[in-house]
């Protein structure tokens, strides 16, 4: 042990555990530990809460290094009052594994030199009272995501703590209202959300003889030809309001998201806890740059998942191991959302405890296709709505946050992105959406009318598919965003959600909402089963079946525009002895009613007619061997059994007949 003096103070340091990156409490002590390749010295920095020079310094050598990794352990010190960070070489820099940051409290401010330079780490070691939660682990073919950004989502809503975690649970009561069972964060994880180039804070690789040290003037902003100019010419730096950068602090939750940001922490596990009592998981988008260290990722997935409860993650899995994650014991109970699991599911037994999901654009493409009545996607739609992948789940989604919402899908042929600053060259230009008839907002009836059907297309065409649906936030209300299709850096109207638009929305809200509920409660539309297309418990009807408008005869060709497709209820347990009702979907696309032939059901069984996506679509028993459908509509049938034949007395013979 040795002790180091300050003035009248002193602290007792003893050898530390290499194995505890970050910051960690063992016993009396305060165990700090870096990976720093490229030095034999490394100095730890402590400062008390608001001083400019720290009041501890403490040199950490070759005895104090296993590997890369420095180590000590310190007591003497209250954790709530100290922050630290590290220095070597003269170049100071925070622990990336840090728990909280600080320096970064107010969203959008662009730090000066100095500010920079101050940025340091919280000592987090205060245990968290959890009290009885625990992680749901809602199956996954049982549940409904809702896509959000933490800001954006309250910014605009009639909160106390707009565009924070507080804000976010004071929410909560309308989630649960809204029938979701996880919401889906973009990042969250500590970043700069100011677009600098050449400003960096990461770690620097000191065996290089040129790594990067701040020659920023402590009291001088970066000068305008090494910034972004903002979208409005107003000389600030632009925003990376989405944040997906090239580098996070991937153990600390952002500070600026938070009402109080000095407990950002403690301020997401209440939001956490809050969402488990309503019976909403928390999952967590993770964008990986190119190059993270792999140990570091598993390290932090499953840092989350202990210490905040998270339930699971969507990630880009094209820069970490995906079998590594799947095969992982810690994080077996955990959702994992991304493109191409490839290994993790061909392997024997895998996807057993249903916690993996393919993610990708692939039910967004082909729905969007053949709602807007595009030639040729009649089959590939089919086997959107009614499979998934073997092995493994899927994430359906008709909008994410990259590309036009709901209400833009049908209101804009064409990216409207002025406001980025970019002369249009950014955003896709491949949106398969549809204007109706008229580019951006339109009070002719006849348009709105129009607008609101397809809206109500593509939530029945999700919400009654098969894989797991996400649903992006506001567009269960018309949230618009004016045409932009890539609101990256729009921390304004364009990007924050505009809860005024439930009042002028209410019937595409309350559509919604019944949608969910339907889905919920009839496990036919998320069978835990694969569908398999046959009738292997000879009940009269295979689990799935696919039709034209003629029953029983499925069309392909290009020029189709009407499907119908028939999940059996009798594959769909609704408790061990019970089954599902049947449906029939009527999806017609063509610009002209079509009648569809409508498929006979087992005996004693007859059709109503449930929900449309037109409202002028007759609900009520169909009578009828066939159906009209009007154009561009979609029309949901339901089983129900026979009325009662009423039976009629028998005459008596009188007596000239006897």
């Amino acid at each position: 042990m040795r002790v180091v003096n300050s003035n009248d103070k002193k602290i007792v340091c003893k050898a530390g555990e290499p194995v505890y990156l970050g910051v960690r409490s063992i016993g009396k002590f305060i165990n700090f530990a870096i990976d720093v390749p490229g030095t034999e010295e490394v100095t730890l920095h402590l400062y008390k809460k608001g001083e400019i020079k720290p009041e501890f310094s403490i040199l950490l050598t070759k005895e104090d290094c296993y590997g890369n990794i420095f180590s000590v352990q310190v007591s003497g010190i209250e954790s709530k009052e100290y922050e630290y960070t590290y220095e070597v070489k003269g170049y100071p820099f925070v622990d990336p594994r840090c728990s909280l940051l600080v320096g970064r409290d107010h969203y959008g401010k662009k730090l000066t030199g100095k500010e920079r330079k101050n940025l340091r780490a919280a000592i987090c070691t205060t245990p968290y009272n959890w009290q009885d939660d625990a992680r749901l682990g809602t199956p996954l073919c049982d549940s409904i995501l809702y896509k959000l950004h933490v800001r954006g989502f309250s910014k605009n809503a009639n909160v106390k703590h707009p565009g924070t975690y507080l804000g976010l649970s004071e929410k909560a009561d309308y989630l649960k209202s809204l029938g979701i069972t996880a919401v889906l964060l973009m990042p969250v994880f500590e970043f700069n959300e100011m677009i600098e180039p050449g400003v960096s804070e990461s770690v620097p690789n000191f065996n290089s003889s040129r790594f990067y040290k701040s020659s920023i003037p402590e009291n001088q902003e970066i000068s305008n030809d090494e910034q972004f100019v903002d979208f409005r010419s107003s000389g600030k730096t632009k925003v990376n309001y989405w944040g997906y950068t090239d580098h996070y602090f991937f153990f600390a939750p952002k500070a600026s998201y938070a009402a109080d940001p000095a407990n950002a922490d403690v301020e997401f596990r209440d939001m956490v806890k809050k969402l488990h009592k309503k019976g909403i998981e928390v999952l967590l988008e993770v964008n990986l740059p190119a190059g993270t260290n792999r140990s570091l990722i598993l390290d932090a997935l499953r840092f989350w998942v202990r210490e905040y409860h998270i339930d699971g993650y969507r990630l880009n899995l094209d820069q970490t191991d995906a079998c590594m994650l799947a095969e992982d014991p810690f994080l077996s109970g955990t959702k994992l959302l991304g493109s191409g699991w490839g290994c993790a599911t061909s392997k024997e037994g895998a996807g057993q405890e249903n916690h993996l999901a393919e993610y990708h654009d692939g039910f967004l493409t082909d729905v969007r296709h053949f709602l807007k009545s595009d030639e040729g996607f009649a089959g590939s739609f089919s086997r959107r709505i009614a499979t998934r992948p073997h092995g493994c789940g899927v994430v359906n989604y008709i909008t994410d946050h990259n590309g036009f919402t709901l209400a833009d899908l049908y209101m804009y042929d064409v990216k409207h992105n002025d406001d980025n600053g970019e002369n249009g060259r950014d955003g896709t230009d491949y949106n398969y959406s549809w204007n109706c008839g008229a580019e951006g907002p339109d009070k002719r009836k006849k348009v709105r009318e129009l607008r609101l059907r397809m809206k109500k297309n593509a939530l029945m065409s999700l919400l009654l598919a098969q894989g797991t649906p996400m649903l992006l936030s506001g567009d269960e209300f018309g949230n618009s965003q004016g045409g932009n299709n890539n609101a990256y850096c729009q921390d304004n109207e364009i990007g924050w959600l505009d809860w005024k638009a439930q009042r002028s929305n209410t019937e595409l809200l309350n559509f919604t909402k019944s949608l969910i509920a339907l889905r919920k409660n009839h496990p036919v539309f998320h069978n835990v089963l694969n569908l398999r297309g046959v009738d292997y418990l000879s009940c009269g009807l295979p689990d799935v079946s696919y039709h034209s408008t003629k029953a029983w005869f499925p069309d392909e060709a290009p020029y189709n525009r009407g499907v119908g497709i028939l999940l059996g209820g009798s594959f769909a347990k609704t408790s061990r002895t019970e089954h599902d009702q049947s449906y029939y979907l009527l999806f017609n696309m063509y610009w002209e009613p079509q009648t569809f032939d409508i498929p006979l059901l087992p005996a004693k069984e007859g059709w109503n007619v449930l929900l449309a996506s037109d409202s002028k679509v007759g609900l009520g028993t169909l009578t009828e061997p066939s159906l009209e459908v009007p154009s561009r509509t979609i029309v949901l049938l339901e089983s129900m059994a026979a009325a009662p034949v009423e039976k009629k007395p028998r005459k008596k013979a009188n007596a000239e007949e006897a």
